[in-house]
């Protein structure tokens, strides 16, 4: 998959091996899983400038200052740009009811979870600009976050299309980075990841709405389709 996401022309980053929970270990091993993500990467695209990418897995930047700043330190001491997320509409949480519909031929709740991811996608789109413009009282650029998933490629052609109704123009990575908004301070640590204008409006005491995943969007998503004669446990968060 990924040999093909870079013959496609598409950049990559590491995300750690394992998508590995900082808050659940040391650094000692979150880095250790870091560098054997760094071996696949070597080996997919020899100039590691070209992956020189961060993201945090489920988004957790530790849940101490020490993590927190000592993973900051070694990422610098690396090389590395840390990818932020401006717009996490909790894409992932589709994935396993829209295979369960799917797998009980449910053609209406599968219409309908196609309908509530991109409608869900482009309410958070109109959030987190609004919210950019109370935070640096101008339009800034967004970074949303997606994921490999059969809900994702069912929804992926309507979903841009309806990001482009709203007025998105689409840039890589690098050039959204790039916006000084990604510099502004997101204080104290948080035991939970959130996206970047969340992070920076609670450090501001500016009111806003809650995350997505604060929202019920995952329990309503475990009840759609329920698997037949067994209970369902709600899988981890993503990102």
């Amino acid at each position: 998959i990924l040999r093909r996401w870079r013959e496609a022309g598409h950049p990559l980053g590491n995300h750690t091996y394992s998508h590995a929970n900082l808050n659940q270990m040391s650094l000692s091993d979150y880095f250790a899983d870091l560098e054997h993500g760094e071996e696949i990467l070597k080996n997919l695209e020899p100039d590691a400038g070209l992956w020189k990418v961060f993201r945090y897995p489920f988004l957790y930047e530790g849940d101490t200052i020490e993590k927190r700043d000592d993973v900051r330190k070694y990422l610098r001491e690396h090389g590395y740009v840390k990818a932020e997320v401006s717009i996490d509409a909790d894409d992932w949480a589709f994935n396993a009811p829209f295979s369960r519909c799917t797998e009980q031929n449910d053609v209406v709740s599968l219409t309908q979870l196609h309908q509530k991811f991109v409608d869900g996608h482009v309410e958070e789109l109109r959030r987190m600009r609004e919210l950019g413009r109370r935070l640096v009282h101008r339009e800034v650029r967004q970074i949303l976050l997606l994921h490999i998933g059969a809900a994702d490629a069912d929804a992926i052609e309507d979903l841009l299309t309806a990001y482009e109704r709203e007025g998105v123009k689409w840039i890589d990575l690098q050039r959204a980075l790039a916006d000084e908004y990604y510099r502004l301070d997101t204080g104290a640590p948080a035991r939970f990841g959130a996206a970047f204008p969340y992070r920076v409006a609670k450090a501001r005491a500016v009111q806003v709405g809650a995350p997505i995943f604060a929202r019920d969007l995952e329990d309503e998503l475990e009840r759609t389709c329920p698997a037949r004669g067994a209970a369902r446990a709600l899988p981890s968060r993503g990102d």
